[in-house]
């Protein structure tokens, strides 16, 4: 029975994709739920599943061509699943390639689903015996990792759930167990290189002591291996790729600046002549300032007219764009200038992690994006660290952890956002998106850098929940433990820079937070205090509050009733609260 396969819809308000690439061509047999081709939208890359088992009859829609939701772009044949894929003889394509078997099964494997979200490299059975170890999903919508490191190489034999590799993403880094035990026999992505989820990364003898194959080197050229890469740090691939994807590339996925620019306007541009320059120089209307099909289509309609800015639009049709400078045209010099440059001289050049370039984006765009605003309270915390002491040894006899002056604070953050909810907000173009529900951003230093772990519905707990949950993410984050979900999803930020030593700090807000608030160091200070028989000097246990607020929607009287609010519920610390 043929069935057909419509264009599906990639999110709310989505009317059209464009097809990247196709993954099986007319001929090829598609196991339900294997990957059958890739769609681009304004908002989001996604690679698509089959929805049925069987021989692709018909492509319908080509790549590079557009098409709208609903719309029919193949045609697959159900009743030639019993024994088609024994019968394929027609190599994949290079990016979703597996090796062949040497006979036909007696009948047809069944589906491989794909990975769930946070789950452990899966395994398939190779020809050889060996088993195929897959780059896994790190959570829902991550289509790519970077592989930071191999805990293992070939020859190595490793335990079932011991580290195998450590693996990057735009949101967390994550050191990935193997999902079975034997010897390491091939290793077929090298660290650095970026992955598409479920491309074979290696290959482990099931065997215990199996011995280990030939040493491979980088993969060859002309060896199917399915490493499908994308993104702005994709090495130079062997594998052949379709020429008009190519020709895409001639505009970069990503420019300098961080914005990413879809194939879909990438396309456009170059078919009207749009060089990267130019493209840069389009104000963006999407998430983080993504130029979408829209704003290229009215920079078009203006072109040469004057300055560049998009079309007036109804505001109830889109977003209105955010007020964000224009990213610098000028890309960044590459490793080798910036080695020329300081040759001779006395100094170290230390390329950035994975992690620390996302950071420094993140950083860039906040700063692009909002408007800071400061805020300083002095907080007496002598209060709280008198509950400190009194409940520390029931607290960790109870709970296996230490009390710490942690869960008073976000604790204290949390009830003040119930009352100021137009802190725990974000802005999208000339629209405030006001949460109903709290999720504070925890900022953890580890040893790779800053990650903010997501404590979510801080709202709906309790004193010791919120001490339970706070505890476990930073624990999780030092251990490199963190799933996709446990850094996505904040509403508002703390920090503690005053675990250092510091009194004093002015963080930059986490986008897109419209505040984030600071923590000081402790130190006992003498101060007045106000009596029924006078004014007294008494010394307390004093610290630095700071809120920095996104000017756009948080003016100085919210921000600052906001910041005393806390001051107050911390100063005021009440026994039953715990």
């Amino acid at each position: 029975m043929k069935t057909e396969v419509l264009m599906p819809m990639l999110g709310e308000g989505i009317t059209e994709g464009t097809i990247v690439r196709w993954w099986k061509k007319p001929g090829d047999f598609v196991k339900k739920d294997e990957t059958l081709l890739e769609i681009s939208t304004d908002k989001v890359d996604s690679e698509i599943p089959s929805p049925h088992e069987g021989k692709v009859v018909e492509i319908k829609a080509q790549e590079n061509e557009t098409v709208a939701v609903n719309t029919v772009i193949a045609v697959i044949d159900a009743a030639a699943a019993g024994g088609a894929e024994a019968r394929e003889e027609t190599p994949r394509p290079a990016a979703a390639a597996k090796p062949a078997h040497a006979s036909p099964p007696p009948a047809p494997a069944p589906a491989q689903p794909k990975p769930a979200p946070a789950s452990p490299p899966t395994a398939a059975p190779s020809p050889a015996g060996a088993m195929e170890v897959e780059m896994p999903m790190l959570g829902e919508g991550i289509t790519e990792g970077t592989i930071v490191r191999w805990w293992k190489k070939p020859g190595d034999f490793v335990k079932k759930d011991e580290t195998l590799l450590e693996i990057s993403t735009d949101k967390v880094d994550s050191e990935i167990p193997s999902p079975f035990e034997g010897t390491v026999l091939e290793i077929l992505a090298a660290e650095s290189q970026t992955v598409t989820v479920g491309s074979v990364i290696a290959k482990i003898s099931a065997e215990k002591g199996a011995p280990a194959a030939e040493k491979p080197s980088a993969p060859d050229k002309g060896r199917n291996v399915p490493v499908p890469m994308s993104g702005s740090n994709r090495p130079g691939s062997t594998a052949p790729a379709p020429q008009p994807a190519a020709r895409t590339n001639e505009i970069p996925r990503r420019e300098s600046g961080g914005r990413f620019f879809s194939p879909l306007v990438r396309n456009i541009a170059r078919a009207e002549g749009i060089g990267k320059d130019e493209l840069a120089e389009i104000p963006g209307t999407g998430l983080e300032g993504r130029v979408t099909k829209q704003d290229i289509l009215s920079y078009l309609e203006t072109r040469g007219a004057g300055p560049s800015r998009p079309a007036p639009t109804p505001a109830a049709s889109r977003p209105a764009p955010p007020q964000q400078p224009a990213a610098p045209a000028r890309p960044a010099p590459s490793a080798g200038e910036v080695t020329e440059k300081w040759q001779g001289e006395r100094v170290e050049v230390l390329p950035m992690d994975a992690i620390r370039k996302k950071i420094a984006d993140h950083m860039v765009l906040s700063k692009q994006t909002s408007p800071h605003v400061y805020g300083v309270a002095e907080c007496d915390f002598t209060a709280v660290l008198n509950l400190v002491s009194k409940h520390k040894n029931a607290f960790q006899e109870r709970e296996g952890f230490k009390l710490t002056i942690n869960p008073f604070i976000l604790y204290a953050v949390t009830r003040a956002a119930k009352d100021f909810p137009g802190v725990n907000a974000s802005v999208e173009g000339y629209n405030v998106i006001r949460k109903r529900f709290i999720n504070i951003g925890m900022a953890v230093a580890t040893e790779r850098g800053l990650i903010v772990p997501v404590l979510k519905n801080a709202d709906e707990l309790n004193f010791t929940g919120i001490a339970r949950t706070a505890y476990d993410l930073a624990m999780r984050a030092r251990d490199k433990k963190l799933n996709i979900e446990d850094v996505q999803g904040s509403t508002l930020t703390v920090t503690n820079y005053g675990v250092f030593g510091n009194i004093i700090g002015f963080p930059i807000i986490n986008q897109p937070n419209v505040a984030i608030m600071g923590v000081g160091a402790i130190k006992k200070r003498p101060v007045v205090l106000e009596t029924e028989q006078g004014d007294v000097i008494g010394i307390r246990a004093i610290g630095f509050l700071t809120l920095s607020y996104d000017h756009r929607i948080v003016d100085g009287e919210l921000g600052d009733k906001y910041l005393q609010r806390v001051r107050h519920y911390l100063e005021t610390f009440e026994e039953a609260w715990m």
